[in-house]
Formats: C-alpha cells, structure tokens, sequence
C-alpha cells in the first residue's frame, strides 16, 4: 500500500497549484499595478491639459483663470479611484496680444503593491498652452512647375482657398490678417497690384541686363528694348505673331548676394534693380512634334522666331533686328549671331505667344516663357486673393527654383521695397508666417546636349555661369544652398516657416525643408495630393488658434 500511494500522481496537480498560486496571483496582482500606473499617468496628462486649455483664453478675466483651471481639473480627476492625493498648479504669462499658460499636476497611486514601486508610485504631469491675438502676415510660396499639373494643381487650388476661407474667419476688428500670394517655377512675376518700374532696369544698366546677346558696334541690346522692339510702331489691329509682344512681369535673379536679399532696389546701384525676364529664341530645330516640342531635356525648347543665317535673306531685306543694322552681316557672321541666341526679329511667323495645351501640361514659347501668374502682396481683400488662387496654373520648361520664389516671399513680408506692405521684423503683436509647397526638388532644366546647357532661366542659361556651375546637378545643389540661406534670414528675423512636399519626400528633400522650416515638425510630407487641404488646415491651426504646446 505505501508503495502504491509513492507511486501514485493523481494529487500531483493539487499540490502544485498549492505551492504556484501565490506566485500566479502576486504576478497578476503586479501587472494589474503596472497597467494602472499608466492609466493613472495618462487620465492625470488629460485632466491637466484639458484644464489648461479651458483657462488659456485671452478673454477670461485673470481673476477667474484659477478657478476654471481648479474646476476642471477636479472634474476630470472625479471617478478616477487610483489618483490619490492630486494637485494642480497654473502659472500664467500674460501680454496684450497672448496668454501662455504652464500647469503643473502630481498624484499618488492606489497600488496593490505600492512597497515594490518606491518613488515611482507618485506621478507627474505638465502642460502649456498658448493663446495669440498675434495680427497675421502670411505669405504663400506655391510651386507653379510643370509637374503639378492635374491632381497637383487641383489640389492645390483648393487647399488655397480652404486656407483663404478659414484665415478670411479668424480676423475680426482688433486682429488684422493680411495674405500674400507668391506662385513661382524658376521666376516670379511681379507685374500685379503693387508694382513699381522704379524696381526694374528699364535702361539696361544692371551687369547682367542682356549678357544673353552678342555686343554688337559696342551695345547689348537691354531686355526691355527688346520688348519695345517687338511692339514699336505696330496699330494693336494690325498685330499678329511675336510683334505687339510686351513683357509680362517677370523678373531675373539679382547678381551675386543680391540674388537672395531683400536689399531695396536703388537706381543709383543698378545691380540691385530687377532685370526683365527675356527668353532669347532658340535656333530652329527640325521638326516639332507637338508631343514633345518645347518640354525637352536634352533639346532646345523656346523657338519661336524664324532663324536668319543666310547672304540673300539678309541682303533682301535689309532688316533692322533689335535697332542694329544688319543688312551688311553675311555667312560667319550671321552663324555667330544664331550660336549666340541673338534674337532675329525679320519676320514675325510664330501664330501667338499664348499658352499651347498639351498633354504634358501648360507649354508656353516666346520670350515670356514659363512665366507664371503674378505676385500678390499682402492684403485684406479676401476675394481678391481667391481669384488669383483659382487662376494659378502649371508652366513647364526652365525648371524649378524655390530660392527665387523664398526671396520674394521675404520681400513681401519686408517693410522694404520693392513690396513696402509689411509690417517691420519682430513688431511685437505681430507674426509673420510663410508657407512653402514644392512638388520636386530644385533642378536647372532643358538643352543638356546643347551650348546653352539649359533652358533659359531667372539666372539666364546654365552655361552662362550665374548658377556657379555649367553642371546641372551641380548647379541645382547650389540652388539648395540658396534656398536654405533664405530660410535663415527669414528665421531670423522671427518669421515661422512651414514646408510642404508634395509627392517628393525624397532623402534631399526630407534634410533640405525640415532644416528650412522652424521646426523638424513643421516639415511636412504629402504623399496624396487629395490630403492637401487637410495639411494647409493643420498648419493654419499652429499659428492661429489656442493649442497645446507640449
């Protein structure tokens, strides 16, 4: 019988249970402790903010922000057994146009096994919030390129005047807000509301004004001379192709720092007027295949004008090209002008200089080439600027230049002229907000294979050396660098900035706009352009409402 009852296994569970169920109930016990210490960690965090919030108002009379902040913490706290103890403190900075409040909370926690925690079971929370009346100067730097055709530029259309409509509520008697718009590809038009030709080289007087043409006789025809040429002495009735063409409003990057700098222009000082934009004509090129003709990054994109290279075109007509007498010039001479872009005005064959839709998206040829729609200066006039959002388009060819489109979001928001609209730098009172879309990176674009190495841009042709490089990528890596030294003289003279890519969150991208903006946070990464409006709304929310700031 002992022998059997040694051998036998059926108490063995029992047993086992009797020994291991302490240790399986101290375990659960623990994990129960665990899981209310953060619960009681995060209904303490809610309790705290939500009472932060409900005494952060720059209305409440500064004698009733306690006893808000009190009434709802203890009402947010109510129910939550496993607070004990609990205390709150608000602290409150307080300015005309701002509340910044800081609270402060700790509690005690109902453990089972409080002895195994020490120090732990006692928890802290802490919160901020703010609240400006702050007036607003917000400038929209918008990407305008050939790629944003389609769901791009839709998008983007909306989100802007969602923008407009939600800024357009937030302003009331005593809080001004002023919305400027900027659309850029790798120049900005200026000739909108606001525009001085006191800013612009109408003479030719600026160093870099022409250097895209031969000297000839000792001239450089200027820029607007060549627009002047091409509408001089034509009735408007009698007007067809290139002549009666005028300047549209775009404008060169300045020489040297002048080129990212809100530096005013100064007649006495040409170098910091503002060149009008011209793209040369392109030499003749086989065929142009509707297709393809005018968007190539290898070929020569803005044709438009009939080519001169020949004795007898020459001495038949015995043209007058850009007022120099050209009618003695023959074979070397004439091959030199064409291999230097030199306009050739004889003959006017091109139907119009207006937009030619095609399936890439908005082509323009002629000497407005890819010039978008124009500045907007700051303003009040809600309608206004919805309009000028809705008339946003795409335009292909030259490429993409974001340092131009950020300089001139600075000159918009500097008291400075050439735009005198803004308020001056760190007012008080006053905040001073850019936002920044681009769908790629900076590229220098068109005629790789070609002399000039690239379409004509706001720093004339690659090959010409402006952009410190005849190598395309190497010159778009230097129009990075300008496009962050902008970023840095916006920043430092206060002004929050907030970057958008759309569809482009490529590894350049990611380090070039999360340094540019603010914040790292403040960089954001759009991946459907159908989100943009929802991205426009959040970042409007930073600057202009009540929120947290943890």
């Amino acid at each position: 019988m002992l022998k059997n009852f040694c051998r036998s296994k059926s108490g063995n569970f029992t047993l086992l249970l009797a020994l291991g169920l302490p240790a399986i109930l101290t375990a659960i016990a623990f994990a129960s402790d665990v899981s209310t210490l953060m619960r009681a960690k995060s209904n303490l965090q809610n309790a705290l903010d939500a009472a932060n919030l409900a005494s952060s108002h720059l209305g409440d009379l500064d004698v009733t922000r306690p006893d808000a902040f009190n009434r709802y913490f203890q009402a947010n706290i109510a129910g939550h057994g496993e607070l004990g103890n609990a205390v709150a403190t608000l602290t409150v900075d307080k300015g005309v146009n701002f509340v910044r409040t800081k609270a402060v909370a700790s509690a005690d926690v109902n453990l089972n096994f409080a002895f195994l925690f020490g120090n732990e079971k006692h928890i802290t929370a802490d919160a901020s919030a703010v609240e400006s009346n702050n007036q607003l100067e917000v400038v929209l730097v918008l990407d305008n390129t050939g790629s944003m055709a389609g769901a791009r530029m839709t998008a983007l259309r909306q989100a802007t005047k969602s923008l407009l409509d939600y800024l357009e509520a937030v302003k009331s008697p005593t809080r001004k807000v002023r919305v400027s718009l900027v659309p850029f590809v790798t120049a900005v038009n200026v000739n909108g509301e606001g525009f001085d030709p006191s800013w612009i080289d109408m003479d030719g007087k600026s160093s870099t004004n022409g250097i895209n043409f031969p000297v000839i006789d000792g001239k450089r025809p200027h820029h607007m001379a060549l627009f002047k040429q091409l509408q001089q002495d034509v009735p408007v009735a009698k007007r067809t192709g290139w002549n009666g063409t005028g300047w549209k409003g775009c404008v060169e990057a300045r020489p040297g720092t002048y080129n990212i700098s809100d530096t005013p222009p100064d007649p006495s000082r040409p170098d910091t007027l503002f060149v009008p934009y011209f793209a040369p004509d392109d030499p003749e090129v086989a065929k142009k295949p509707s297709s393809s003709y005018g968007n190539s990054a290898t070929g020569y994109n803005n044709s438009y004008l009939d080519d001169i290279s020949d004795k007898t075109k020459l001495g038949q007509s015995g043209v007058n090209i850009l007022g120099i007498d050209l009618s003695g010039l023959v074979g070397g001479v004439a091959d030199q002008l064409l291999a230097a872009n030199m306009e050739k005005i004889a003959k006017y064959v091109a139907p119009t200089n207006k937009i030619i839709t095609e399936s890439s998206g908005a082509l323009t040829v002629g000497p407005n080439r890819a010039c978008p729609t124009p500045i907007v200066p700051l303003t009040d006039d809600f309608d206004k600027l919805r309009k000028a959002a809705s008339e946003m388009t795409e335009w292909n060819g030259s490429g993409t230049n974001v340092s131009e489109g950020l300089s001139w979001g600075m000159r918009v928001l500097s008291p400075d002229p050439p735009y005198t609209d803004g308020t001056p730098w760190k007012t008080p009172g006053v905040s001073k907000v850019v936002m920044l879309l681009t769908d790629g990176e900076n590229v220098v674009y068109g005629a790789s294979n070609q002399p000039t190495k690239s379409d004509y841009t706001s720093y004339g042709y690659l090959a010409g050396g402006r952009f410190g490089s005849d190598n395309q990528t190497t010159a778009a890596r230097n129009v990075d660098g300008w496009t962050k030294s902008v970023c840095t003289q916006l920043k430092s003279q206060g002004a929050q900035i907030y970057t958008m890519v759309l569809q482009s969150d490529t590894a350049a991208n990611r380090t070039l706009y999360s340094a540019c903006a603010s914040n790292p946070v403040d960089y954001y990464a759009v991946n459907d352009p159908s989100k943009l409006p929802n991205v426009f709304q959040q970042i409007a929310n930073k600057f202009s409402k009540l929120q947290l700031i943890n």
